[in-house]
């Protein structure tokens, strides 16, 4: 019987790159059903298993790596669409933009959200993410 480990991708764009660079090494690999997962987890989280080999796992772990470390280095895409037409938009957010939120928020009883400094988002989807 064969052992199987799991590495978790964010997104389904990211185990189909993962799981190509895997090819590249020689390591043989399948992606969990996404349907399935996403029944598991919610619809929400996109997140998606990549399926390799137990005797395969401690390299794919280091392909992971290498792959996360050159996709750093590679212009963003849109982990929704797979767009690469992303900018980065920055948020400068002054003390007296931030005194009302933090005031109705106190009111409200409801967790304060800071604006993120940098956030990229898709001209083709209108998705915004951190990076």
């Amino acid at each position: 019987m064969v052992k199987i480990k799991e590495i978790t991708c964010n997104s389904p764009i990211e185990a189909e790159g993962f799981r190509s660079f895997l090819r590249e090494a020689g390591i043989e690999s399948n992606i969990f059903d996404e349907a399935n997962s996403k029944v598991a987890r919610g619809i929400l989280d996109q997140r998606v298993e990549v399926l390799v080999k137990e005797e395969d796992y401690e390299q794919a772990m280091k392909v992971y790596q290498s792959y996360l470390s050159e996709q750093q280095n590679v212009m963003p895409w849109c982990p929704k669409c797979g767009s690469e037409n992303v900018f980065l938009q920055t948020n400068k957010c002054a003390t007296t933009r931030r005194l009302p939120r933090f005031l109705a928020a106190l009111l409200a009883f409801v967790p304060i959200g800071f604006c993120t400094s940098r956030k990229y988002v898709c001209n083709n989807c209108g998705h915004e993410w951190e990076r």
